[in-house]
């Protein structure tokens, strides 16, 4: 049997932009897979409703469809960028926010530790997509 690749080791073709052409604003990031993850609270002490986390970690996949991922490992790609042989890995992950329909990506500063929490999430998500081809991939 073989043993899966790492999320570091698959490529995908072509490439996705962060951001939306259209509209500023829409690439976040951030400094961990645990604060991507982080559930989401809000603060309602002041005048105004403040949200805590992110819906794009635990939101619904419908709306919040993502539809491509893509992990980076910088010191992989570029070994001359990295000759102190520190690692730096990124996750991308782009969405489509399909009730409003506009696209959103995120960067996120990930680890090989993070990758069995990254990669069942993934497969949580990618059961979404599966839903949508599904007449088609039988």
């Amino acid at each position: 049997m073989t043993k899966p690749k790492h999320l570091w080791e698959i490529e995908h073709p072509y490439r996705c932009e962060h951001g939306n052409f259209y509209s500023r604003g829409l690439a976040t990031g951030y400094e961990s897979w645990a604060e991507f993850s982080q559930p989401v609270t809000y603060d309602r002490s002041g005048p105004t409703l403040i949200q805590h986390g992110t819906l794009l970690h635990d939101g619904d996949p419908d709306m919040n469809c993502l539809f491509r991922w893509d992990w980076r490992a910088m010191h992989l790609e570029f070994p001359e960028d990295y000759p102190d042989g520190n690692e730096q890995h990124y996750l991308d992950l782009f969405f489509m926010m399909q009730g409003k329909p506009y696209n959103q990506s995120v960067r996120i500063k990930v680890t090989p530790a993070d990758e069995p929490a990254i990669r069942a999430w993934l497969a949580g998500r990618a059961k979404t997509m599966r839903a949508m081809w599904e007449p088609l991939l039988n």
